[in-house]
């Protein structure tokens, strides 16, 4: 295994490598290109192999959840493990070129670590961020940050809690 740099995640105290695998073309087709299960095994062994340590995924990035947990879940104290929240669960994906709604409600914020820890084969994620950049004003209508800190104290997601938000610019 490769010995890549790191460099402190923010004020996380997360080490994580300075390139990071971002497992959005993991999702296959419709919204991405045909990926075999042969092509996605080869690949994510190939990330931890090279010394990355840093996995970036999303509910939204359909296959991508699964493959990581059918394939790397029996390597998870090798890397740091990212997801999204607010995507909603169950939706079909969007067409190539738009983006899925997303919904920041306590129910859909913790259904969605759920379904993705269970997808993941993993009991808990090292980073979770909003995706689609919500508004505060959003965040705190719904009660989005409560519905994380709850994720906190059950152990679902690791670590000090730190609000960070994506672009979401899939397509």
């Amino acid at each position: 295994m490769a010995d890549l740099p790191k460099r402190e995640l923010g004020r996380t105290g997360l080490q994580v490598t300075m390139l990071g695998y971002g497992a959005m073309e993991l999702r296959g087709v419709p919204r991405g290109r045909e990926v075999t299960e042969a092509q996605a095994e080869t690949i994510l062994h190939a990330v931890l192999d090279a010394g990355i340590n840093y996995i970036d995924t999303s509910i939204d990035y359909g296959l991508s959840e699964e493959r990581i947990g059918r394939y790397i879940a029996d390597r998870r104290s090798e890397y740091y493990l990212a997801s999204k929240c607010g995507c909603v669960v169950g939706a079909t994906p969007a067409p190539r070129g738009q983006r899925n709604p997303h919904v920041f409600t306590r129910d859909n914020i913790t259904a969605g670590v759920e379904q993705s820890l269970v997808r993941m084969k993993t009991d808990y994620l090292d980073v979770l961020q909003f995706h689609a950049s919500p508004s505060k004003q959003t965040l705190e209508e719904h009660d989005a940050l409560d519905a994380v800190l709850a994720l906190k104290r059950a152990g679902k997601v690791r670590g000090d809690i730190f609000i960070g938000a994506t672009l979401g610019s899939e397509q």
